[in-house]
């Protein structure tokens, strides 16, 4: 996107910006959610959005973008929408963690866990980071760092469940697009629903104009863990089961369902809808199994 002068939030969306390049052709949804964050934060960053034509263009490309998606299942309401980018940046992340605990980490490793610290941020687009989300960018950040320290330094990185140093650490610069492999994105037909999150988010609101787009989340900034935690990709959801009624027991009118136990029924039916689009029938099963559970102490 050229520009004549550079406004002051360049550096700060850039990341964003190319994430929406690179996953253009891949998943146009994971694309244009990545420009969308980035727009956000230029929006929130800037000290004047007056005269602004790099934002105006990417506004424009957001727009443009938005009508060439807007039929896609994925973009139908903002629990679908905010599913599928889940889902990607969790593969991502997956990937990076994969290669790290079977030995193989490498300077293309940590890369990839920067890149899915990046594509994790992007979810604060549907509001509040769910708590576990906020941990794996801390996590992945942590493990970039670490990986490409040891290289620096000639030996293998501290094994996953090692400490790590207590002293204050600076976020490297990333390494050079030049000398390293490019990260092979996920094809999203192979990506399965992940477990719903912890706390739901407020809906999104979809780019038409500047005047739309509410205070973003700040980048979630890295706190060294105590401990490293031991990190096992995106668990399928267990949820407790249901206390049952005893056979011809009156229904307690504490018992009337709950109105978030209905929205929680909701969000598990949405899931296994969503596991459908990708041929995934036991995620499906799973979820519908799971949203019965839920339901069944209310039935009369």
């Amino acid at each position: 996107m050229a520009d004549s002068k550079k406004p002051d939030y360049l550096k700060l969306v850039e990341p964003y910006i190319q994430r929406a390049q690179e996953t253009r052709a891949v998943d146009p949804v994971v694309s244009y959610f990545c420009k969308y964050y980035a727009a956000r934060l230029a929006i929130t960053s800037s000290n004047s959005t007056d005269g602004d034509t790099y934002l105006v263009q990417l506004l424009d490309q957001l727009e443009a973008e938005k009508q060439s998606i807007i039929d896609s299942e994925s973009m139908r309401d903002d629990s679908s929408a905010s599913a599928h980018v889940t889902n990607f940046a969790l593969r991502v992340f997956a990937k990076a963690d994969t290669e790290d605990r079977e030995g193989r980490g490498s300077k293309v490793t940590a890369k990839t866990f920067m890149i899915a610290s990046q594509f994790l941020q992007v979810l604060a687009s549907f509001g509040e980071i769910p708590v576990d989300i906020a941990e794996k960018i801390k996590y992945a950040k942590w493990r970039a760092m670490e990986i490409l320290k040891a290289a620096r330094e000639g030996r293998s990185p501290l094994p996953v469940s090692s400490q790590p140093s207590s002293e204050p650490l600076a976020w490297p610069s990333p390494p050079s697009n030049s000398s390293m492999t490019p990260v092979a994105y996920p094809d999203p037909r192979s990506l399965s629903p992940p477990p719903p999150p912890q706390n739901p988010s407020p809906a999104f609101v979809p780019v038409n104009s500047p005047a739309f787009i509410p205070p973003v989340s700040p980048p979630v900034s890295f706190i060294p863990p105590v401990s490293s935690p031991a990190f096992i990709p995106v668990p399928a959801a267990n949820l407790p089961p249901p206390m049952a009624t005893p056979p011809g027991a009156p229904l307690d009118p504490e018992q009337m369902l709950d109105p978030a136990v209905a929205k929680k029924a909701q969000k598990l039916a949405r899931w296994a809808i969503s596991a459908l689009e990708y041929d995934d029938v036991s995620n499906a099963i799973e979820n519908l199994q799971e949203a019965i559970k839920v339901l069944l102490p209310y039935k009369k």
